[in-house]
């Protein structure tokens, strides 16, 4: 999970450091820097996807579809497009030239050739990357697990040395790792007195699960975007409904690739399904029609209703999906960047999916970014504190301003009651300023 996230000169933030917790919101105006967080670690998540990648934006050549491939948008490097946010002119803060990103974060890590690993506890990679021009030209960081911890620096142009691991217990062994020329940061790069046999098999497997440890921190969060929802009545039929494409650029794609999955998942759909009918009443079903396409269907969780067209119920009912359905696909440990989950919901419903997230975090071991300005959910989540529900260091609050152009997070302080020390800004205030002139209107006489 993410234990800190650094931003400077992206955007709006000069600099800013986020502490998160199981469950993180952001509050605050619009145009604040909120969704820059969630920007900065997509576009990282991207460049990461390629080992040899060494510049962080890209671009995307909107395709013409077809039939057997209907999204839209590819990378030139073969991996989905899931942010583009123009050039780097664009993200960099005016004079500064340069943007720095970094993390700190604590995962299980996995080896990429699939071998299994031996662990003791997590591993905690913490790492900043610094751009210019859009170019990778630094990067530094730390790396920890139970076998001991490294450091490591990498500037452009000058020879980087390896950074060594002493395994302990008297042991020799020492694992090595080379800073790379990429985003994905480390390069398992041989041991000392490794020997041969068992032990260093098991080490061999170790040393690329922690080389790979701050891509795979990377890897390891979901982004729920604000623009959701099924906008046709049928969408294409494709061969590859894999679960790696639902968090595409554009809602069209992410349409296509939830529709695929979800008809060719029968576990997934019900499992939709029921989360569905205890928000608003329906499930999802699908049906083949003709042109290569799928229907959509909304079943009334009460039988003698009509089936109907999913596109043809309410905006609310419609954003949900999206937002479900990437949750259940998430593995323990995993975070979930969501923005605006209340868009469209009845305050009641508000309420009840913020409900239904804690009680998904708790039991599927997922954190939470939640980018909201619904007063519901926050009631529902400092609700949870007051009733036990959630502990008071399991909740983080930030409010975000924008100061003459420059974000400011200022992090809420929670008591044990779930009260937010001198209120929740931009939000009771405005509500008592809007009853203050209803008053003060009805005390004015008739004409």
């Amino acid at each position: 999970m993410l234990k800190k996230i650094r931003l400077k000169n992206f955007k709006l933030h000069e600099d800013t450091t986020i502490e998160a917790s199981r469950i993180t919101a952001f509050i605050g105006p619009n145009n604040s820097g909120k969704s820059s967080i969630f920007q900065a670690l997509l576009a990282l998540q991207q460049a990461a996807a390629d080992r040899q990648r060494t510049h962080l934006l890209d671009s995307f050549r909107r395709a013409t579809t077809k039939e057997d491939q209907p999204y839209l948008y590819e990378s030139s490097y073969g991996h989905k497009a899931v942010v583009e946010l123009g050039e780097f002119g664009d993200v960099v803060r005016g004079g500064s030239g340069e943007l720095q990103i970094g993390l700190d974060a604590e995962i299980s890590p996995t080896d990429p050739q699939g071998d299994a690993v031996e662990m003791e506890g997590a591993a905690r990679p913490s790492f900043d990357v610094h751009v210019r021009g859009n170019r990778l030209i630094a990067h530094e960081g730390t790396l920890s697990c139970f076998k001991g911890s490294i450091k490591w620096a990498w500037r452009q142009g000058l020879r980087a040395g390896n950074a060594q691991m002493p395994v302990g217990g008297g042991s020799p062994v020492a694992l090595e790792f080379t800073p790379m020329d990429g985003f994905a940061l480390l390069l398992a790069s041989g041991a000392s007195g490794l020997g041969s046999g068992s032990l260093s098999r098991e080490l061999t497997s170790l040393q690329r699960a922690l080389a790979d440890a701050p891509a795979q921190a990377l890897r390891c969060f979901r982004h729920i975007p604000a623009l959701r929802g099924f906008e046709e009545w049928a969408y294409p039929t494709t061969d590859f409904p894999g679960s790696e494409n639902v968090d595409r650029l554009v809602l069209s794609d992410r349409a296509v690739a939830l529709t695929n999955l979800l008809a060719g998942n029968a576990k997934l759909r019900n499992e939709l399904s029921e989360r569905l009918k205890s928000l608003v009443g329906i499930g999802v079903d699908f049906e083949n029609a003709p042109g290569h396409r799928t229907k959509v269907f909304a079943i009334p969780a009460k039988g003698g209703a009509p089936q109907t067209l999913f596109v043809n119920e309410g905006s609310g009912a419609s954003q949900l999906p999206f937002i479900l359905v990437p949750i259940a696909l998430a593995k323990p440990g995993e975070t979930i960047l969501m923005s605006e989950p209340e868009a469209h919901l009845h305050p009641k419903a508000q309420s009840q999916l913020t409900a239904m997230l804690l009680e998904i975090s708790r039991k599927a071991e997922l954190q939470f970014f939640i980018e909201t300005h619904s007063e519901h959910v926050l009631h529902r989540l400092l609700h949870a504190v007051a009733k036990g529900e959630l502990a008071r260091e399991e909740l983080t609050i930030y409010y975000f301003e924008n100061k003459q152009g420059r974000a400011e997070a200022r992090r809420l302080r929670i008591d044990e009651q779930g009260g937010v020390e001198g209120g929740l800004p931009g939000f009771f205030d405005q509500s008592l300023d809007e009853l203050t002139e209803y008053l003060e209107a009805l005390k004015q006489p008739k004409k």
